[in-house]
């Protein structure tokens, strides 16, 4: 026995044993993760690598089958956001991140909003691969009036208590991701959803999950509004929680993201309550053997990618700061290289770029293809569009406005601003005062400029001028162009 498995075995038989089950008991394990964005395979930190799909299914393997020479309980739940963050997931556009959840019999994945990301067709191909039921109960077809995904699933504990789960996503998605990609569609109130679905589903099913892709903070609010719920299985603000935040009776749990850690959650249920648990975090690391089939899958796909992704567009003598929690809440180099990339190219008198749509740092050194599609993954069209003073004074005032960090943060070029609080104070433009009566051109992406983020403001006014190319496409090239680059923090977005 390896292990890993070997330390599971051991620490559960000593819960059993301090629990006393008795025959009328369910002793049930959650595995979970979320927001996996297409790291299917493990990322180098420091002396080690961390997180890999293939990680992942061994330790479900080893907890599967542990617990069903006991006679328990095992679910594998993944809760949405699969799609969209590394070159394998952007070039294959989620084939072989469904392909590897299928062979680890992934039983229940809630629809997130990067599921929407390569379209809504793309979306409907993979969860026809999906031999899972992908679920969300608040998104709805328009023109029909009808579920567009499977609302939730019912199934049986052991001990047969009538179980259900649910999925939920956020109404961030209408915005979140390019609006051609969720025409159509409809997402509704995800705690009234949910409240509407527990009055049907309570008289028949005991114990009830809700899968969920809304934010750690929103999954608080639907434990308070929805109190029947037994566990909350979540994703979307990548939140480590340990141990599961308990609301009422609810267990509330989250796993990070890019499959850094598995969520492991053990209970003994009686007669459909949770009586005892224990849940914690399994870091995914070095010590965990791969999963043979799903590593092989991950292999055959990654090695018809490799040439192309090692190729060197340019070097920086810098690392360029592209995390998650800096690009959305401050000016980095990053940020002001890309813009400034932009706005280059366009030869326009600004640019905006939505900190959401930067999703990795590059290190100091060469600048692979790769690096640069991990880091602009959504390969958005750029575009330029004449705007008056007032209107580019609304657009940054609203990103003022947004609660740090944010996705619609704007790193920016051309301009610098002056923000304290949540509040927009000045904004110079070549260094001179903004003038609300002069016209502007802007540079931004398609998807800032289609309403997204919130971005309502610029949907207003000329029509914009598109170029015909995506972002990173425009940054390989102007890369390749300046050879070496060393952007730095100068003092564009000021906060008080």
């Amino acid at each position: 026995m390896h292990k890993t498995a070997f330390r599971f075995a051991l620490w559960t038989a000593a819960i059993l044993l301090t629990l006393s089950l008795a025959s009328a008991d369910s002793y049930v394990s959650i595995l979970h993760f979320n927001d996996l964005h297409g790291y299917l395979h493990p990322v180098d930190e420091a002396d080690s690598s961390v997180g890999g799909l293939a990680r992942i299914a061994t330790i479900a393997d080893e907890v599967r089958t542990w617990n069903s020479t006991h006679g328990n309980d095992t679910l594998l739940i993944e809760a949405g956001d699969i799609l969209q963050g590394t070159p394998l997931s952007i070039i294959y556009q989620g084939e072989p991140d469904v392909l590897c959840l299928n062979l680890m019999d992934l039983d229940i994945m809630c629809v997130g909003n990067h599921e929407f990301d390569f379209g809504l067709d793309n979306y409907l191909c993979l969860s026809a691969l999906a031999q899972f039921p992908i679920l969300s109960a608040n998104i709805y077809v328009q023109e029909t009036g009808e579920r567009f995904a499977q609302p939730y699933l019912r199934f049986s504990l052991a001990d047969g208590t009538q179980a259900a789960a649910l999925g939920l996503t956020t109404q961030e998605t209408a915005v979140a991701t390019l609006p051609q990609n969720v025409a159509g569609l409809e997402f509704t109130d995800p705690i009234a959803e949910c409240r509407s679905l527990l009055a049907e589903l309570l008289p028949e099913a005991d114990f009830i999950i809700a899968v969920t892709h809304l934010g750690y903070e929103q999954d608080l609010r639907l434990a308070q509004a929805a109190p029947d719920l037994d566990v909350i299985i979540g994703g979307h603000s990548h939140t480590l929680v340990e141990p599961p935040t308990r609301v009422g009776k609810t267990l509330v749990c989250q796993a990070g993201s890019y499959g850094r850690y598995v969520g492991q959650l053990d209970m003994l249920v009686r007669a459909g309550d949770v009586v005892k648990h224990r849940g914690f975090l399994r870091p995914v690391d070095e010590q965990i053997p791969a999963h043979p089939g799903v590593q092989a899958i991950i292999d055959t796909y990654r090695g018809r990618v490799e040439q192309r992704l090692q190729e060197v567009v340019a070097y920086s003598s810098v690392d360029l700061e592209g995390g998650r929690e800096a690009v959305r809440s401050r000016e980095t180099n990053l940020g002001n290289l890309i813009c400034d990339l932009f706005r280059a190219y366009t030869r326009a008198d600004v640019c905006v770029v939505n900190g959401g749509g930067i999703r990795a740092s590059i290190p100091a050194g060469p600048i692979t293809v790769g690096a640069l599609l991990k880091t602009l993954p959504f390969s958005n069209l750029v575009a330029t569009k004449k705007i008056d003073g007032e209107q580019l004074w609304e657009t940054l005032e609203f990103a003022a406005s947004l609660r740090r960090p944010a996705g619609g943060f704007l790193q920016v070029s051309g301009l610098a601003v002056v923000i304290e609080d949540a509040t927009l104070k000045a904004v110079t433009v070549g260094g001179e005062p903004l003038r609300r009566d002069r016209t502007y051109t802007l540079a931004t992406s398609e998807f800032l400029l289609s309403g997204g983020d919130g971005y309502s403001v610029l949907t207003e006014g000329a029509e914009p001028v598109y170029l015909g190319y995506t972002d990173n496409a425009i940054v390989t090239h102007m890369l390749r162009e300046q050879g070496t680059v060393s952007p730095k923090v100068e003092g564009r977005i000021t906060i008080k």
